[in-house]
């Protein structure tokens, strides 16, 4: 019975009933070890993880370098399925949408024996099964470098179907990437658009006055002390007024789905985050650098006592606050003159940092500003669930389309 449904996908396109068909890689695929150098019809370029053969960027651009035109690099064609040993849990496997170029040579390139079938390979080459099945075969080369040799590749063993059925299935995930790839640019223009207005909304390079104002504001923005706007948090769980599932989770903004983990006696301990309260996160890291400011906007709950929490001195726009200690021009500079350097993380001092000004306007501009990007920030995040649905629909077709 098992051998039975490994013949058959879970779900097919009308017209197709065969069994699926075993065969070895070898017998759809050839490995393609041309190496040449580099020239105008095949321009050199990267390989790069969940993306394919892509153009090198500016930071690799060549032109200001002594080339050495004797260098040699692996050729590949439009349609070809190539793989990265070292990395193929990130993505760093798939096939050639691009076109002539030149990669790599640690790269292995393989062509298709039959028209696209290759491309075919390269949709299922997205299935975790077919990972592992490689990872089988990797071997240590060096420390921390692993190779797949290319017979040992070519050796593996697949189900496949029909031809037909192989360019009805590849059809129908293009098409599904090409909506992914649509809604990922939608998302990227629309954080771009939302860094434009952060630009423009609020103050530049010391100036009072923003470059763009809603209509009816013309005044500069007022000089104010972060302690005049915000003051220490002590608030403590301390009668055990929210329990675990109310734990909120500072890298994200969210509840923790499964709670902190820790003891139910120990959640005395946590601090309370109220609505409108900032938690400050001192790790460093090449994102934040100095650490980051967060805003509570989800809801009142707990978190870890080794997290900083701010709550503001009287009731203030949350919308506006969110965007304005989120924006990293604005904070670093605080962050900078508050925070003395530790070895594990950076430690704010609160009294430094409640000494510090910043530039904010009047309040009814605080909730023009607010209002203004808080719908901003939902369609970014509506976008975002549409996204996530298209993937995790393509996760499922992977898991049912194929044996």
């Amino acid at each position: 019975m098992k051998d039975n449904q490994a013949k058959y996908p879970q779900l097919r396109f009308k017209g197709f009933t065969d069994s699926w068909e075993q065969c070895k890689l070898r017998g759809i695929l050839a490995e393609r070890n041309d190496q040449i150098t580099e020239t105008n019809e095949y321009p050199l370029m990267s390989f790069v993880q969940g993306k394919g053969v892509t153009p090198k960027g500016k930071r690799y651009n060549r032109s200001f370098l002594v080339k050495d035109v004797d260098k040699k690099y692996k050729k590949t064609e439009l349609g070809d399925f190539i793989y990265s040993s070292n990395n193929l849990e990130t993505g760093s496997i798939g096939f050639n949408r691009t076109g002539k170029a030149v990669i790599s040579p640690v790269y292995s390139i393989f062509k298709s024996k039959r028209e696209q079938e290759s491309q075919f390979i390269g949709i299922m080459s997205a299935r975790k099964d077919f990972i592992f099945k490689m990872i089988r075969f990797r071997q240590g080369v060096v420390y921390g470098q692993w190779r797949i040799h290319e017979s040992d590749f070519l050796n593996i063993d697949i189900r496949i179907p029909s031809y037909e059925e192989q360019q009805s299935i590849i059809c129908f995930f293009e098409k599904l990437n090409k909506a992914i790839t649509l809604h990922q640019r939608k998302l990227a223009k629309l954080k771009e658009l939302k860094q434009g207005y952060l630009q423009k909304l609020f103050p530049q390079n010391g100036s009072k006055l923003p470059q763009l104002r809603f209509a009816g504001f013309a005044d500069a923005w007022e000089q104010r002390k972060l302690g005049q706007l915000f003051e220490k948090n002590l608030e403590k769980n301390k009668n055990s007024e929210f329990d675990a599932t109310r734990t909120i989770s500072i890298a994200t903004m969210r509840f923790k789905k499964e709670g902190n983990g820790a003891a139910e006696s120990s959640l005395a301990t946590y601090k309370v985050l109220r609505v409108g309260d900032i938690a400050y996160e001192g790790h460093t890291s090449k994102q934040f650098a100095f650490g980051r400011f967060v805003l509570n906007d989800i809801g009142d709950g707990i978190m870890s006592p080794r997290f900083t929490t701010l709550r503001p001195t009287s009731k203030r726009p949350i919308f506006f606050w969110k965007q304005f200690i989120h924006y990293e021009p604005i904070m670093r500079h605080l962050l900078v003159r508050s925070t003395k350097n530790g070895t594990m993380m950076n430690e704010l001092v609160i009294p430094d940092l409640e000494k510090e000004s910043l530039l904010v306007p009047t309040e009814a501009e605080q909730k023009q500003i607010g209002s203004f990007f808080k719908q901003l920030d939902n369609t970014i995040t509506l976008h975002q669930r549409k996204l996530e649905k298209l993937q995790e629909l393509k996760k499922g077709y992977l898991q049912k389309m194929f044996c």
